[in-house]
């Protein structure tokens, strides 16, 4: 309910200043004397809807933001701290003088200097507003984010992915979004899709982790990255913990090998080299790779899709471009799982705390 109180007030203390700038010029190049006098009128009339919509619009806002300290959050806040001061220290004394004037004929030099003043402070407010409602969307993921700094999507890639600073996944160009049971879903060019874990349109942002308390960080404790080698007499398959999201389909497809809960967990030579690496293959995290004969083994070419894990992350592959992440050791930039429930501790990739989450969607 904040956000959408918040957005409506914005857009109508925006909408009501715009009204009455492009009103009160329109009067002063085209009007007579009494147009004028007719529109500082109805500008304090107006007052009656503008400074309600501004005081919820900035009391929603800083409880929005709350204590969040990224680079949009901080300029809204900024811009804020100017918009309420510059509206009742400067615009609404102007308002009320100059109506006074206009009703008393006195369309003097003075008259026109603060005129001249109220409207640079208008111009000023709507341009501050303005970015407010531009960044607004920005962190609702409705339009492009500010993209934290980092290296750039691999060049041709068709697709990518950008994580917003303590907000969605900015996904751009793809084609192919699948849901857990396969079933295609409808793409846009832009998709911003949810990793906070508590947007009620999942997969989909719908701004919640403006007030989940989301953030984008990664955490100090989490797992070491560093890949442990587990050699067998034709193949040695390589495990970054780090990145595995715990699908265990690696378990599930062939136990024999990898045995959860025994150590060493994966036994390499309990099952043939082929049927190995068709499981290895199939590793959705990408925390899984294989050697033989003394070369890391390749993945096979996929179409750049996502497809959305029941109940855990997104499951990218086919050279879907992400920008601005240090990759883990070993790590594939083929294939890859990213958080979508908001509690890994290796943001932006699941690193399996769904499952101690609890986490549904």
């Amino acid at each position: 309910m904040i956000p959408r109180i918040h957005a409506a007030a914005g857009v109508i203390g925006f909408l009501c200043i715009l009204t009455f700038w492009t009103s009160t010029v329109g009067s002063e190049l085209f009007g007579t004397h009494e147009t004028i006098t007719a529109v500082k009128h109805s500008v304090l009339w107006g007052m009656w809807l503008l400074l309600p919509c501004m005081a919820a619009a900035g009391a929603t806002g800083f409880k929005l933001l709350g204590s969040r300290t990224d680079a949009l959050a901080l300029a809204k806040k900024r811009r804020m701290m100017v918009i309420g001061p510059n509206g009742v220290l400067v615009l609404m004394p102007c308002a009320f003088y100059l109506a006074s004037l206009a009703a008393k004929g006195q369309f003097t030099a003075t008259f026109y200097a603060v005129q001249a003043i109220e409207l640079v402070a208008g111009l000023l407010n709507l341009t501050l507003m303005g970015l407010n409602i531009r960044d607004g969307l920005r962190l609702t993921g409705r339009i492009a984010p500010a993209i934290v700094s980092g290296s750039l999507p691999a060049a041709g890639a068709s697709a990518s992915i950008a994580p917003s600073e303590n907000g969605p996944l900015l996904v751009s160009g793809l084609e192919r979004l699948l849901s857990a049971d396969g079933v295609a879903l409808a793409t846009r060019p832009t998709l911003a899709l949810c990793r906070c874990g508590t947007s009620k349109n999942k997969p989909f942002c719908d701004g919640s982790h403006n007030t989940s308390g989301f953030t984008s960080a990664l955490s100090p404790d989490r797992t070491p990255d560093a890949v442990t080698e587990y050699r067998g007499a034709q193949i040695t398959v390589l495990f970054n913990r780090l990145v595995c999201s715990a699908s265990e389909k690696c378990a599930k497809n062939l136990p024999e090998v990898f045995r959860k809960g025994e150590k060493p967990w994966i036994a390499p030579d309990r099952a043939d080299t082929q049927r190995i690496i068709e499981v290895v293959r199939q590793c959705p995290s990408g925390a899984l790779r294989y050697v033989v004969a003394g070369r890391i083994g390749s993945q096979p070419q996929r179409a750049p899709a996502i497809r959305i894990a029941r109940d855990g992350p997104y499951e990218v592959e086919g050279g879907v471009g992400l920008s601005a992440v240090a990759w883990c050791e070993g790590a594939s930039q083929d294939r890859f799982a990213l958080c979508r429930c908001g509690q890994s501790k290796n943001k932006p990739f699941c690193d399996g705390s769904h499952h101690a989450a609890g986490f549904r969607g």
